[in-house]
């Protein structure tokens, strides 16, 4: 069974709050992530804090725009390290060395 349609059925067996769901398509915020980032947790949960700001109850909009920050802050940092442990595929890398040796 897929992580999407697991997912869904989790949904389905719960009764979402109003806030997590579109005005005016009725989708749910998970239905959303799970279509564009169901590989990346920290992109889907900043993607779910934006969309229900400001809608549930009290609690301020600036309080889920933070913690969407904090995820993507999260995801950058580990798309860096990432980034600078993989090796650079580069097909000229070998030119670029070779014409700093002359």
């Amino acid at each position: 069974m897929t992580i999407l349609l697991l997912t869904k059925l989790i949904s389905m067996s719960r009764k979402t709050p109003r806030y997590y769901i579109g005005k005016y398509k009725q989708i749910e915020a998970v239905d959303v992530v799970l279509d564009f980032q169901e590989s990346n947790y920290n992109i889907g949960t900043a993607i779910v804090y934006l969309l229900r700001a400001g809608k549930k109850p009290n609690n301020h909009i600036t309080s889920d725009l933070r913690k969407a920050i904090d995820h993507l802050q999260a995801e950058y940092d580990h798309q860096i390290r990432k980034q600078a442990s993989e090796p650079i595929e580069d097909k000229y890398a070998v030119l670029y060395e070779l014409s700093d040796q002359k």
